[in-house]
């Protein structure tokens, strides 16, 4: 059995790679995974391209605190054995 891994992708206005980084993600062979990604307060239209993946990907939405913040509350949701960002 492998072992599962929590990916935490923080993000800011990601809405010019987003699509391309959870696309990348999402066809890997490998798929015991899960993506948390944690929405930090975007003000353009990462949100709306993000809620076209809900039903693979885990979406957080908070207001802006800065990267540190990010990853905290996504390590924080994580339930891998292996938590990677």
């Amino acid at each position: 059995m492998q072992p599962e891994i929590s990916v935490i992708l923080p993000l800011y206005n990601a809405e010019s790679y987003i699509r391309e980084a959870i696309d990348s993600l999402l066809i890997q062979t490998f798929t015991n995974f899960e993506l948390i990604i944690i929405n930090d307060g975007s003000t353009d239209n990462t949100y709306k391209i993000l809620s076209k993946y809900k039903d693979h990907i885990k979406i957080i939405n908070q207001d802006n605190s800065g990267q540190s913040s990010a990853l905290n509350n996504g390590w924080g949701l994580a339930s891998g054995d292996y938590i990677g960002y």
